[in-house]
């Protein structure tokens, strides 16, 4: 290889190359579209400026987060380095948008779409609800706030695997003698589960002896033994000695849940009336889909949609 071939191969590796020809690619393809070059800011004398002002909140923010970052104040050295980087942040913000660098970016579309949805929940948020509203929210969503019924009961227990086929029988057996006066603590299989669990919410029973366990407490008349009831354990003789049905809480009891929910909807609501507001301004027309496309569509043939 010859010095002027090389030569050539480290000029076309050089990355000042590489952005001037991106430059003069992108000239032509303004001027092929009909539209001229968007002026760079900050060029030589003559050419179009923009002005960038660095503002005392600015300042503020940026000595926040380098706060929070290194846990001390800036020096003034650094004060400058963070000053330079914003306008450098700036400058090319700026130039991408003007070369419609933002255009077809979907994840900048979902960015901006968020921020203008958080500025509506901030405005949301500044409304505190009376008890009244709460009381109304809770009314309407009473389902989402009803509480989980409790039960307390004995249960004695038949191991399957001790008894094998003879447990369902045995059990039955076992059920009459507590009729006649057995003693429950002396009946029935050793076995490590608690005989007498305490009034407790449904859902923990249900983690314990399993959810068709916990639902079948629900229909059983309390003040008797009856059985049995299967579990993933094995089968029980139950007594239920106190239920207490499912309730909608007192106001006081969870506050701070519907306040929270109520501010939720609060701000799905104004974000969704702003919107409707917005879109009202816009004329949408969606074309019908490729024929490939609708081959693979359920809902029926390609139709053009025009919103209005």
């Amino acid at each position: 290889m010859n010095d002027r071939h090389k030569r050539t191969v480290a000029l076309l590796k050089e990355p000042l190359l590489h952005f001037l020809l991106i430059g003069v690619a992108l000239f032509l393809l303004f001027g092929w579209q009909g539209n001229p070059a968007p002026p760079m800011s900050g060029g030589p004398a003559g050419t179009p400026t923009t002005q960038i002002v660095v503002t005392a909140d600015d300042l503020e923010r940026m000595n926040t987060l380098f706060v929070k970052t290194w846990q001390r104040p800036p020096t003034e050295a650094e004060q400058k380095g963070l000053v330079a980087d914003f306008v450098r942040n700036e400058i090319f913000y700026r130039e991408a948008l003007a070369l419609g660098l933002d255009r077809d970016d979907e994840v900048l579309k979902r960015r901006l779409r968020q921020r203008m949805e958080f500025i509506y929940e901030d405005i949301s948020s500044l409304t505190e609800p009376t008890d009244t509203e709460l009381l109304t929210f809770m009314q309407t969503h009473s389902e989402k706030y009803l509480g989980d019924p409790q039960v307390a009961f004995s249960q004695v227990f038949v191991s399957r695997d001790k008894r094998g086929a003879n447990a369902d029988d045995d059990a039955r057996k076992l059920l009459e003698r507590l009729h006649a006066g057995a003693d429950p603590h002396t009946a029935g299989d050793p076995t490590l589960l608690d005989p007498e669990p305490p009034l407790s919410a449904l859902r923990e029973i249900s983690t314990q002896f399993g959810d068709a366990f916990g639902q079948s407490l629900l229909t059983l008349e309390p003040g008797r033994w009856v059985g049995p009831i299967p579990s993933a354990f094995g089968l029980h003789l139950v007594f239920v000695t106190e239920r207490i049905e499912a309730r909608v809480p007192d106001l006081n009891e969870i506050r701070a849940q519907v306040r929270q929910d109520w501010i939720f909807e609060k701000q799905k609501a104004l974000k969704d009336a702003a919107y409707a507001r917005i879109r009202e301004r816009y004329a949408v027309t969606v074309a019908p889909p490729t024929p490939a496309t609708a081959a693979a569509l359920t809902d029926g043939p390609p139709t053009e949609v025009t919103a209005q």
